[in-house]
C-alpha cells in the first residue's frame, strides 16, 4: 500500500476467461495486501484485530455457467424456464458476499477492538451500492463515516473500533437493493 494508505488494502480479482459468466459464478475474491512492516508473520496487519471481507454484487444467476443443470434438476416445466420474466427476475440475487436476507456467516467483533472491513463492488450499472452500519462507525479517507459508496471494480476500506455491544443491520442502502436482500447483521460481543 502507498503510505497514505492503510496498513491493509484489499484487491478484487476475478477470471477474465468468461469475465461475465466467470463472476456470476462465483469466480472472484478479495488479495489482502499490508505494507512491509506492519504485517503479523502470517501476513494479517498488525494494527487490526478481525478483518471482514464483503463484496457487494447482484449476482444474475442466468449468467452462471451451472444455469442449464439448475433449471433440469429443480424447474418445474425446464421446456420454458428462460422465456419466462419472472424466473429471469428471480435470478437476480442481490447480495453480499452471496448471501441474501441476513445470512452472511461470522460478521462478529469484540468491542472496543481495531476491526477493518474491505467493501468491493462488482457487476453491472445496477451495482452502485452503499454499505452501512447501523450502531457503529468507522474510519475512512480520514472521515467519521457509517455508510460509503461503491462502484463496480471499487474497494474501500474502513477502520472501526465498535464501542456499542449488541447485533447490529449492515445493508446496501440502495432501496431496491435493501427490499431485495442484500442485508446482513454484524454482531459486536462485550
Amino acid at each position: 500500500p502507498a503510505s497514505n494508505d492503510s496498513s491493509s488494502v484489499g484487491w478484487l480479482y476475478h477470471s477474465h476467461v468468461n469475465e461475465i459468466r466467470d463472476t456470476n459464478t462465483g469466480l472472484v475474491g478479495a488479495i489482502i495486501v499490508t505494507s512491509a512492516g506492519k504485517a503479523r508473520k502470517d501476513g494479517t496487519p498488525a494494527d487490526v484485530d478481525t478483518e471482514f471481507i464483503n463484496l457487494f454484487t447482484v449476482m444474475n444467476e442466468n449468467e452462471r455457467w451451472y444455469l442449464q443443470n439448475n433449471i433440469a434438476e429443480f424447474a418445474k416445466d425446464p421446456s420454458n424456464a428462460m422465456s419466462n420474466e419472472d424466473f429471469e427476475e428471480s435470478n437476480l440475487m442481490h447480495t453480499i458476499n452471496g448471501y441474501v436476507f441476513g445470512n452472511v456467516p461470522s460478521l462478529i467483533a469484540k468491542q472496543g477492538t481495531r476491526v477493518r472491513w474491505y467493501t468491493m463492488a462488482l457487476g453491472t450499472e445496477v451495482d452502485l451500492h452503499s454499505p452501512h452500519w447501523h450502531g457503529n462507525t468507522g474510519i475512512s479517507h480520514g472521515n467519521r463515516i457509517d455508510v460509503v459508496s461503491l462502484i463496480p471494480a471499487q474497494t474501500i476500506t474502513v477502520d472501526m473500533i465498535p464501542n456499542n455491544p449488541g447485533i447490529w443491520m449492515y445493508h446496501c442502502h440502495v432501496n431496491d437493493h435493501l427490499a431485495a436482500g442484500m442485508t446482513a447483521l454484524y454482531e459486536v460481543t462485550k
